[in-house]
């Protein structure tokens, strides 16, 4: 029983960290953004991939270290496997997007809203469980 609640413990710390380190992550972005098109004048779609590619490389190295304490020596893979989930989850929020606001009528912005809460769920356990190998430490 004290095993299980120690585990659950852990796992919201971890949550709490996961999101943390999201909001830093849309921080640099924005910033990193804002320096590409406001002071080297960047095309705004080329400053936008690169300020994504820039705040996603900090969020995974901060994650790694902070959030799931990983000390697995293939970073490399790690890397690749945070790609995919980064790629995964942006797809998902664009679809239920589309949905909540074309199907469902809800207000766009309360629909972002709702769908970063069930997003997060869904990046941080497949971070944990497959990016990070928690469980297999």
């Amino acid at each position: 029983m004290k095993n299980n609640l120690a585990n659950k413990i852990t796992i919201v710390k971890e949550f709490i960290r996961f999101c943390l380190v999201g909001v830093s992550n849309l921080l640099i972005d924005i910033l990193v953004y804002w320096l590409l098109t406001r002071f080297l004048g960047i095309y705004y779609i080329l400053a936008a991939i690169v300020s994504y590619a820039v705040a996603m490389t900090w969020s995974f190295f901060i994650n790694r270290h902070w959030t799931f304490k990983s000390v697995s020596p293939k970073i490399g893979w790690q890397y690749v496997r945070f790609t995919v989930v980064n790629i995964i989850s942006a797809l998902i929020n664009l679809g239920l997007l589309f949905v909540f606001v074309e199907f469902l009528g809800l207000y766009d912005l309360l629909a972002k809203a709702l769908i970063s809460v069930i997003v997060a769920f869904l990046s941080f356990s497949l971070n944990r469980y497959w990016t990070f190998n928690v469980g297999e430490k």
